[in-house]
């Protein structure tokens, strides 16, 4: 009998079968890793959204340090609405408000963040470069 005739199983050789499980474990792994560090769909509604994305049209968001309050931040959570006053002290003390209805997008015992119009940023510059102090006031949601 010719030896093309006869059939018989080939082995493989030991190179190709270590490379061959080692590339299976490396594919095996990076499947697992993207999975498991895969960002949250938009559609997941627990997933947070960026701060972009939940400012009106046409507003701007005002990072207010602290440290420009004269009086002490009351407990504002994400979606509170703040009144800005005005208040110079002396002979003749005045109170105006700078800013009405804002809601707060983000808060920090640094900074709070708020959803401002271009009317409201002006004046809330405006009162800090003018030296008048800050005074916040938190409106009743009920």
């Amino acid at each position: 009998m010719l030896p093309s005739l006869t059939f018989t199983t080939r082995r493989l050789p030991p190179r190709r079968l270590i490379a061959g499980t080692a590339g299976a474990g490396l594919l095996v792994a990076a499947l697992a890793s993207a999975l498991l560090t895969a960002a949250p769909s938009a559609a997941d509604p627990s997933a947070p959204q960026p701060l972009r994305d939940r400012l009106a049209p046409s507003t701007w968001a005002l990072a207010l340090p602290v440290s420009w309050l004269e009086a002490p931040m009351p407990d504002m959570r994400r979606g509170d609405s703040v009144d800005l006053l005005a208040v110079r002290g002396g002979d003749r003390p005045i109170a105006i408000p700078i800013a009405a209805d804002l809601l707060v997008m983000e808060s920090s015992d640094r900074a709070v963040v708020f959803q401002v119009d271009e009317e409201s940023a002006t004046a809330i510059a405006t009162a800090h470069a003018s030296s008048l102090l800050i005074v916040p006031l938190l409106r009743s949601t009920r």
